[in-house]
Order: structure tokens, then sequence, then C-alpha cells
């Protein structure tokens, strides 16, 4: 028995053409894709965070602000530069690099002083709270900043 189910149509012609195979690997939103990988992110930071016993520093104001200013002014170039910015962002392995470069700043951080570790902690937070707005329907919350700027 073949293990593939495929879904069939017909062209111009009325002849069957295959339009998808079930069992095929299918693109991830790239909202999802974004968000799980901001989830991962998260998980290691807090996770450094207690093992260099720096978790009582997740709550720094200074770091805390720094973090929400800083996801706040990647959205508003995203926003304001969209096909550029995009553009970058979407080709191949852009993603996993940035996910790095926030981990290997928040490693570097917490060698610097021991408070930093907040900012991308508070940044890859404030990127999934603006992302579940987008998800549930509300919109991005920095366009509406970014509009008032115009």
């Amino acid at each position: 028995m073949n293990a593939t189910v495929d879904m069939l149509c017909a062209d111009s012609h009325g002849a069957p053409t295959v339009l998808l195979s079930a069992l095929e690997p299918q693109a991830v939103r790239p909202e999802y894709r974004d968000g799980l990988l901001a989830i991962c992110g998260l998980v290691v930071l807090v996770g450094f965070a207690v093992l260099t016993e720096t978790a009582d520093q997740l709550f720094a104001p200074a770091g805390a602000l720094g973090g929400v200013a800083v996801a706040v002014a990647l959205e508003a170039v995203f926003l304001r530069y969209p096909s550029r910015a995009l553009g970058v962002w979407e080709q191949r392995g852009v993603p996993l690099a940035g996910l790095c470069i926030v981990l290997v700043a928040g490693a570097v951080g917490v060698q610097l002083a021991p408070w930093l570790i907040a900012v991308p902690v508070w940044g890859v937070f404030t990127y999934l709270a603006l992302l579940g707005c987008v998800l549930v329907g509300v919109g991005n919350p920095v366009s509406v900043l970014s509009r008032a700027e115009e």
C-alpha cells in the first residue's frame, strides 16, 4: 500500500494533476516559526540566568526597560521598512542566527553586569507579547506608535 495521500484536481485540459501530498512537509508560517524560536530563546535565557545565579536580576528595572525599548525599536524598523527588513529576515538561516545573537548577547551581558541578562529576556518577552496581539487579531500595537510619528 502506498503511504502517500495525494490531492488531485484537473488541469485546464482535464488531465489529473497532483496538488499536494499529505505526507510532504509543509512550510511553517513565519510568525509561528518566529514565535517558537522566541519561546526557545526565552527558556534558554531564563535557564542561563538560573544557572549563573542571576535570576534575581530578571526584574531589574533598567534591564526590563532596555529590553522593551530594543524590542519596540526593532519592531518599528520592521514596520517602517517592511520589504527590506522582511527580505533579510526571511532568508534561510537568518531567524536562527538572530536567536543566536540574542543568546550570545545575554551570555556576554551577564558577564559585564548581572542585570544585563534582563535586557534580552524582556526583549524576547515583549516580542512574544506583540506577536500574541497579532495572532489573536488585535493588531500590532507598535504600528499605532509608528503612525503617530508620521
